[in-house]
């Protein structure tokens, strides 16, 4: 049996986006910009509320993060969300690979390398803070808040 490492799952948060963009639909789409999409965080109506919309994803790590992306409303607005990503691992602020620093970037190597410096593409921003909880008593048992479309 053969295993593919180039592939990792993550809760992403997807950030300024508008209430009425947040259900099954838009986060499928986003989901499978970001890579492959498995699952939305959603109440028992079908309803994703908060501040943010969690999805959770598969994204191949050969790529580099994706920080935004632009969405079209059907009335022809433009919004642009961004992306935080749950427990994310170690990854190169310069190229946004995951899974090495800077010592081990081939970016840095090539002739015309100049270093950006605190305007760095990527950074700390792209950490998500995790959900809260509720608290545990009885069968939720510390769960996020939520249930999921696709388990």
């Amino acid at each position: 049996m053969t295993m593919d490492l180039n592939w990792c799952k993550f809760y992403v948060h997807v950030h300024d986006l508008p209430m009425s963009r947040m259900n099954l639909g838009i986060a499928t789409f986003i989901g499978n910009k970001l890579g492959k999409f498995h699952d939305l965080e959603m109440d028992s109506a079908g309803c994703a509320w908060g501040a943010t919309l969690r999805i959770h994803v598969t994204i191949d790590v050969n790529h580099p993060l994706k920080r935004a992306l632009k969405i079209r409303t059907p009335m022809g607005d433009e919004h642009l969300v961004k992306f935080t990503y749950e427990r994310l691992p170690n990854f190169y602020y310069l190229c946004g690979r995951l899974g090495h620093i800077s010592k081990y970037c081939e970016l840095q190597f090539a002739i015309d390398f100049q270093d950006p410096g605190p305007d760095s593409p990527y950074g700390p921003w792209l950490r998500a803070h995790l959900p809260t909880r509720e608290p545990t008593n009885g069968s939720n048992s510390g769960k996020p808040r939520g249930t999921g479309a696709h388990q």
